[in-house]
């Protein structure tokens, strides 16, 4: 399915046609408004990709805006290593998922020309890193690798991706680049993550194949160059306690104590902020919400990025699969190697005593000896709660998270969105397209 036609069948085009970001500098005023009577101010909780995008949209329709960012610097969890210096963020390679994405879009619009990934994988197993050519001689790994693809098609039991590994009875000895494929690259690890979920959202997922490696200050200058007027309506260390939507208007309260109201409010936070209470609500969510924000799921993550001084591994090499804790390193051909843990593994990591850190790097070592005595550049950060996914019984829950309260408080960000791109920037962008046409129009889907 095309963009366009995806966009027309979830009824985002019929606002007009600034839906998209390559229309973001002609967009004319009033596109929206003139299919509703809406004037009135509006407020967004958290600067990440969705509510800066979401912002932008607004105020180019001509509402005054209001952006309420707990942290002292924009970007949420599109920022993977945040307070880090412009050479680490320089080197931290992203990936930008599918052709027809509106990030994608984005970066047409900003001229930048996309790389698409290339490169191969190392696998460790049976005591030794494998190339492909020679994992693939090996027939628990290629059964391995035919369970990952069967997941993309799952229509079974609604269980975890670990049951249906067990359940097939695949060799433990490949269970952990099992782990990493069918668990760590969804933000979780394999006994969480539904094999139901990884269905819908493979077949749902519309916005191509193609995968693009940039890098964070790549995404952070094309963000600043698009958004401006967004970015310019953020106040800063201003995290919000308290929601009442309770009168005609909706009041929002800071943790300095300080109030502020507006017709209208979009919540961006991260799913793992609504799930742990630190903003109350008056009157309080109602049941069908809280459980939805109790069924979808979200883990704590580890992220790390560090340099060793030269490339210890081949060539256009751009991933090892080790058997430890840590089960994936991205690596470049330059040295540097960026490790994303989540789930199980990184409450694992937590337990132990010692810096996660240097646990991280004692792992990569254990691939490479020696290599920990190489490394020149280090940075680390840990997520309460890194991108959301779908376990088993989730249902309809991105759908009722995603509904808007009474006309008055909005949702947006990755987590509500339900047709496949949940867990991407774009996927947030996406939601906030939705969440706009809400707000202005007063249509509630």
């Amino acid at each position: 399915m095309n963009r366009r036609k995806f966009m027309q069948q979830t009824g985002w085009m019929a606002a007009g046609t600034c839906l998209m970001p390559v229309f973001l500098q002609s967009c004319k005023k009033g596109d929206w408004i003139q299919q509703g009577n809406f004037q009135g101010d509006v407020i967004i909780v958290g600067a990440g990709i969705a509510g800066l995008y979401a912002a932008e949209m607004l105020i180019k329709q001509g509402v005054k805006v209001r952006i309420l960012e707990a942290a002292s610097d924009w970007g949420g969890r599109m920022r993977s290593l945040p307070a880090t210096s412009e050479y680490i963020r320089s080197a931290e390679l992203r990936t930008l998922q599918g052709e027809f994405s509106v990030l994608h879009d984005l970066f047409r619009h900003q001229n930048i020309a996309l790389n698409e990934q290339s490169g191969t994988n190392l696998y460790y197993f049976s005591g030794a890193l494998n190339t492909e050519a020679e994992a693939n001689q090996n027939t628990f790994f290629r059964e391995m690798l035919q369970t990952v693809e069967s997941l993309n098609t799952f229509d079974g039991a609604d269980i975890s991706t670990q049951a249906y590994f067990e359940a097939l009875d695949v060799s433990t000895n490949v269970e952990h680049i099992y782990n990493a494929l069918a668990g760590q690259d969804y933000g979780t690890s394999a006994d969480r993550i539904g094999a139901r979920g990884i269905a819908n959202q493979h077949q749902r997922w519309s916005a191509g194949k193609s995968k693009y490696t940039i890098t964070g200050n790549q995404l952070r200058a094309v963000i600043e160059s698009a958004l401006s007027r967004a970015i310019n309506a953020i106040e800063f260390n201003k995290p919000v306690s308290s929601i009442d939507h309770s009168g005609n208007t909706v009041v929002v309260h800071d943790t300095a104590g300080e109030s502020h109201t507006c017709d209208r409010l979009l919540l961006t936070v991260s799913l793992d902020v609504l799930k742990n209470g630190s903003i109350s609500f008056s009157p309080s969510l109602n049941n069908a919400k809280q459980n939805a924000l109790s069924r979808i799921g979200i883990d704590m993550s580890y992220c790390a990025l560090f340099k060793v001084e030269n490339a210890l591994w081949p060539l256009s090499t751009r991933r090892l699969m080790g058997n430890e804790i840590v089960q994936s390193f991205e690596v470049t051909d330059d040295g540097w190697v960026f490790a994303e843990v989540s789930g199980t593994q990184a409450e694992l990591i937590a337990a132990i005593f010692g810096d996660p850190l240097n646990i991280i790097q004692t792992q990569f070592d254990q691939l490479y000896p020696g290599a920990i005595n190489q490394i020149t550049e280090s940075a680390i950060h840990q997520w309460q709660g890194s991108r959301s996914y779908d376990p088993p019984g989730v249902g309809d829950s991105r759908d009722v998270l995603a509904a808007a309260i009474n006309n008055k408080i909005f949702f947006a960000g990755e987590a509500t969105h339900s047709g496949g791109h949940h867990g991407t920037l774009h996927g947030a962008m996406e939601t906030a397209v939705r969440a706009v046409t809400q707000i202005l129009t007063g249509i509630s889907s």
